[in-house]
């Protein structure tokens, strides 16, 4: 069977990590990230470690990944780095062609 590697839920991309020696378990009730447009949140209830480049979450069993505006996803037990995925929006962009009058 082919071990997942990479979830995603709308703008949040979960991706598999091994067990990092030197993270430290933070009190926290799991993933909460409010969505950018709507204010709803994707929420997986999973332990919360930090790590010297970042969070990590640990499941000891499978859970689900939860959002109102997506299906619940089921994430696998071990160990994921959330990486949230934002809209790119230059301001500044030069424009690819000439506006005339």
């Amino acid at each position: 069977m082919e071990k997942i590697t990479q979830i995603r839920q709308g703008d949040v991309l979960l991706v598999r990590r091994r067990r990092p020696a030197d993270a430290e378990r933070i009190d926290s009730p799991g993933l909460r990230v409010p969505g950018e447009r709507t204010g709803h949140a994707h929420v997986l209830p999973a332990e919360v470690y930090q790590t010297p480049s970042g969070r990590l979450l640990h499941l000891e069993e499978p859970a689900l990944i939860t959002h109102e505006e997506h299906a619940a996803i089921e994430v696998p037990e071990g160990w994921w780095e959330p990486v949230l995925q934002r809209e790119f929006t230059p301001s500044s962009r030069p424009r690819a062609r000439a506006e005339f009058d």
